[in-house]
């Protein structure tokens, strides 16, 4: 029952209009998504090489589950990956054309990985972002919005949210303060969207409730495997929200 009403509540709050503010999700409602990211960094082509250091990136992915932890989403890093790009003359031969699923020959072939979501960073393209598929998810270094009263304050991490929303089935809807405008700093969702993107998001078996993956973790720390104990509590660490489950999975994870 509290978790029902917990849901309720959730779904019904009105639009929240401030910056990014700490969302109020209770942990037991959370769903957890793997995700892949993938600075591309291609030795003599500067437009396929990203300026975003890991540590810009782990900043940009707090501001994202800021953004998605309102809709009790939260997407959780596997280790950066910096690779080069694949086919760099994919991009000579494209770099103009607004049909983008060029793209998807960039992508370095042996990182790929089924059950997880991929975005790919990279300096510049004809597009703030763009999501291709699952696997085909890609930001520019150089994105730029319009901004508007309380959106995000910085536009790589809004952007990012826009195409995971794409991800999670969103579609455009030309509110300007909605995270899948297009082109502006707004971040916030309505009541059914939320629910779509949850709904769309328990349709995808490697995605995975908080409670579920805290107790696997708990139980594989229990019989002595802390090592694949913490890939689990790593999960769970970054979520934005203070309680004894995340703490819980903090410290284990700095156990490891």
């Amino acid at each position: 029952m509290r978790r029902a009403l917990a849901l309720i509540f959730l779904l019904t709050t009105p639009l929240l209009r401030a910056e990014v503010q700490p969302p109020r999700t209770p942990f037991d409602d959370y769903l957890v998504a793997p995700l892949r990211v993938h600075r591309l960094v291609t030795p003599g082509e500067l437009n396929l090489t990203t300026t975003l250091e890991e540590k810009d990136l782990h900043r940009i992915f707090e501001k994202v589950n800021r953004i998605w932890g309102h809709a009790g989403v939260h997407f959780a890093l596997e280790p950066i990956l910096t690779e080069p790009a694949a086919n760099p003359n994919a991009y000579r031969q494209n770099h103009k054309s607004r049909q983008l699923r060029w793209l998807l020959a960039i992508r370095p072939k042996a990182s790929r990985k089924a059950d997880c979501f991929h975005i790919y960073y990279i300096k510049r393209f004809l597009a703030n972002g763009v999501y291709i598929g699952r696997d085909g998810m890609f930001v520019k270094d150089m994105a730029r919005l319009r901004t508007v009263e309380d959106g995000v304050s910085e536009p790589i991490p809004r952007v990012t949210a826009h195409e995971l929303g794409h991800a999670l089935s969103l579609r455009h809807r030309q509110a300007v303060t909605n995270l899948l405008a297009s082109g502006t700093s707004g971040w916030t969702f309505n009541a059914a969207e939320i629910k779509q993107a949850r709904d769309a998001a328990k349709k995808m078996k490697w995605i995975r409730a908080a409670p579920e993956i805290l107790k696997a973790a708990d139980a594989l720390y229990k019989k002595g495997d802390e090592k694949k104990a913490a890939a689990l509590y790593r999960q769970l660490a970054t979520i934005p929200l203070r309680c004894p489950e995340t703490a819980r999975a903090v410290l284990r994870t700095k156990e490891d």
